[in-house]
């Protein structure tokens, strides 16, 4: 696990915890995460989606445990780890393009390659195999937010699996790296209240 960064928000009495996407890292400098510190004071840790699903979580769950009061934020892969997190945890969370089948999505990654960020991965079949038997959780305290225009994953099936469980806001275009942060915090303010209420408490 890679040290963790953080970036100092404007309102210090929310602690967001970012989990980043397959093939990416938590860089306080994105825009996304920029756009978020307006909201509150963001932190985050990069994983290694090449281990074993197991591990990532761990790797997670050590750091969240020191943030009780979290919310967490997660894009892509790390959507689905949000909504498992915030499901195990008692913590609200907000999933954005979320990647409710790694099991399936994963496999156009198979074998060696580049990711975003120019580093060389190796994913095996064994890690991909492992998401199997992890549905996408929809049990915890949480929102869902898609661009229906996402070209990687689909947001019109993510919409039919939640079906209601859990809040969804859902913008028109946009991309699978989610245009619409700010819009997403000008609409709803009160998803980023720190006030919200989980299961821990």
């Amino acid at each position: 696990m890679n040290p963790q960064s953080n970036i100092l928000g404007e309102h210090q009495e929310t602690k967001i915890f970012y989990c980043h996407g397959w093939g990416s890292h938590f860089d306080p400098t994105k825009g996304k995460i920029r756009s978020l510190a307006r909201m509150g004071h963001v932190s985050g840790i990069t994983v290694d989606y090449t281990l074993h699903p197991q591990t990532v979580f761990e790797d997670y769950t050590r750091v969240l445990k020191q943030r009780p009061q979290a919310l967490i934020v997660g894009t892509s892969l790390g959507g689905f780890y949000a909504a498992w997190l915030g499901a195990e945890l008692g913590l609200p969370f907000i999933a954005i393009n979320p990647a409710v089948e790694p099991s399936k999505t994963l496999r156009a990654y198979l074998g060696r390659g580049v990711n975003h960020v120019g580093e060389h991965f190796e994913l095996t079949e064994s890690c991909v195999l492992a998401y199997e038997a992890l549905s996408f959780r929809l049990d915890g305290c949480g929102t869902i937010s898609v661009d229906l225009g996402d070209e990687i994953l689909d947001a019109q099936a993510t919409l039919n699996l939640v079906n209601g469980r859990l809040p969804v806001v859902a913008f028109e275009g946009g991309s699978h790296r989610f245009d619409h942060m700010e819009d997403l915090i000008e609409r709803r303010p009160d998803l980023f209240n720190p006030q919200r209420t989980s299961k821990n408490t």
